[in-house]
This record gives structure tokens, sequence and C-alpha cells, in this order.
């Protein structure tokens, strides 16, 4: 029996139409990866590799029960479950994880910049590779996934060829909140989203209304299509991925199950969302970036000359401009 005939994955509240025509699994890569060349010439025809088994799946796991242990410290988890489950308590609102905490937890940085990870991307780039220094954790409890979008947006003041990679810190079944993507879109996307991808989600307009908001931190990001005064956004292209889909055509790539020791990178002009996690347990993944080490690097997310922590989306990243 396939896995759609048992679960049907959605994307903030909607059901994915799972036809064939509308939704689809990942190409695999692993068994390119002794091959740059091959892995080079997939990228850019995909726009993703997928690639399970890259990375030693005991030292994910070690990675897991960190993350775990912390929000077993938070109180979050349900004790009547073994811990490595990660099942929560209902109704528990904090988990005791920040989306910062990778950086500082050194399972973590065991997996993120060892030399698995980074040989490979050496590999694949073909030269010496650097991560931005922030690294993201994204711990999804029962919640709707994120929406649409495309990293440019949130990246895009150094190299265009950053590429994203979204790791697995826990094996995640088909409604559990994995990650997917529209099939074709780094090809489609520079023509339909010209203006979106030109976008930088820390400008604001210094004439506008909300320029005091923006300055003050009461306001994160200012829409970019219609910045009316406290129309917020937050970087999506669109809030349904269902009704993206049926505009654009094509079908959303996911897998029926990611596993620890999976990595799924990208583009950062391909559409992407994340599912929605239908489970009482808690999705435990990361987003790291890896680019040419000789290429311009976005500043926000370096550490300073003097070993400053990066300033991300805060106050110290934003640019006013006239509009």
């Amino acid at each position: 029996m396939d896995v759609l005939d048992k679960v049907t994955p959605s994307a903030r509240g909607r059901s994915l139409d799972v036809s064939t025509d509308a939704f689809g699994w990942l190409r695999r890569s692993d068994d390119l990866v002794e091959d740059p060349t091959a892995l080079r010439e997939r990228l850019d025809e995909d726009g993703y590799l997928f690639v399970p088994d890259l990375l030693d799946r005991d030292e994910v796991f070690a990675a897991r029960m960190a993350l775990l242990r912390r929000a077993e410290a938070a109180g979050a988890l349900d004790p009547a479950h073994p811990l490595e489950h990660g099942v929560l308590r209902p109704g528990v609102a904090d988990v005791g994880l920040r989306q910062g905490d990778p950086a500082s937890m050194p399972e973590l940085v065991a997996v993120l910049r060892g030399e698995r990870m980074l040989g490979f991307f050496a590999s694949l780039l073909g030269g010496e590779v650097r991560s931005y220094d922030f690294m993201w954790l994204r711990h999804q409890p029962r919640i709707h996934g994120v929406e649409p979008h495309c990293d440019l947006v949130f990246m895009g003041r150094g190299t265009p060829d950053v590429l994203t990679c979204w790791t697995p810190f826990g094996d995640i079944a088909l409604g559990a909140g994995g990650l997917m993507l529209l099939e074709d879109s780094h090809r489609t996307s520079p023509i339909r989203l010209a203006d979106y991808l030109s976008q930088d989600v820390d400008t604001y307009c210094e004439n506008g209304p909300n320029a005091d908001a923006v300055l003050s931190g009461r306001m994160k990001w200012e829409h970019w299509a219609a910045p009316g005064a406290g129309r917020e956004w937050g970087g999506e292209i669109a809030s349904d991925a269902v009704a993206l889909r049926e505009d654009w055509g094509g079908r959303w790539l996911t897998a029926p199950e990611f596993r620890m020791g999976d990595i799924l990178l990208f583009t950062m002009r391909t559409v992407h969302a994340g599912t929605d996690n239908d489970t009482d347990t808690l999705r435990l993944s990361t987003d790291t970036r890896y680019q040419r080490a000789d290429a311009p690097v976005d500043p926000r997310w370096v550490r300073g000359e003097h070993g400053e922590e990066p300033v991300g989306h805060g106050l110290g990243a934003k640019i006013g401009k006239i509009c």
C-alpha cells in the first residue's frame, strides 16, 4: 500500500492535491555523491538535490537527543513516552528551544559543519566553502508549516549562488511536517516572481507610513508590494500553497519519509514550503547555508570583525529607501 493511501499531507490546513500531475516524490541523488559534475548538472536541472544517508545517522541522532533534552528540561515533553520519540505534552506553548540554538550546541555543529557536510559542499561547489555563522533551528509542534517562499529575499546581500541545506534531526513521516519544493520553480520563478525576487525583507520605505514602526522594532518587515500603514510581510509569495500550485502548474515534491542522515539542498530561487505537522511529536530540523568561500557573503549572517554575533534581521540590518 502506498503511503498516500494512508496519509494526505496538508499545508496551512488545506489538503494537498495528491493526483499525479499535482504531487510527486523528490528525485534521489545519493547515487551521484562521488560524481560532482553529475551533481552540478542535476542541481541545475532540478533546482535541488535530495541526498539520503549523506550524514552519519548516529551523529544526527546525538544532536537530536541534545535538542530533546533541552525540551525535556523546559517541561515540554510527555514523560509517558521515550525521550527520543519527542512526544509533546498536550497544549504546551514553549518547547524550550530557540532559532539560534544550533550555533552554541557542539552536537549540532559537529553535523552541520562536520567533514561530511563541508566536504560534500566543497566537492559540489568546486572549491573551498564557508557556511553562514548563523544556523537556523526549525522546531515545529502540531502547527501549520511555513508559507511558500524563496530564500533570496532573506539573504540576498551576498552571492545569489548560496545554497540552503535542510537537515532533519529526526525521522519525519509524511504528515509530520516535512519540506516540499515546487517542481521546476527555480526556472520559472525568475520570470513569474521577478519583482518579488528583487526584494530584501530588511528594507523599508523611509518616507512611508511604517518607517517609525520598523526602526523601533514594532514592525519586523514592511510589505513590499503595497506598503500601507501597518501592513506587515513575512517574506511569503502567497499564503496558500495549494492555490499557488494550481496557478503555476507543476507538482509539489516531497519524500515519503525524511530520515536522520538525509539532506535536501536547493537554490535561492527554488519555491518551497512546509507541510503541516499533524502529529503530537516535535519535528526538528535545521536550515544552514553554504557558498564558495571566495564569493561575497551576506553580512547579516556572519560574525562581525571582532566576533560580534550576526545581526540577522535585527535593527542593524535595516536599510531605508525612498518609495
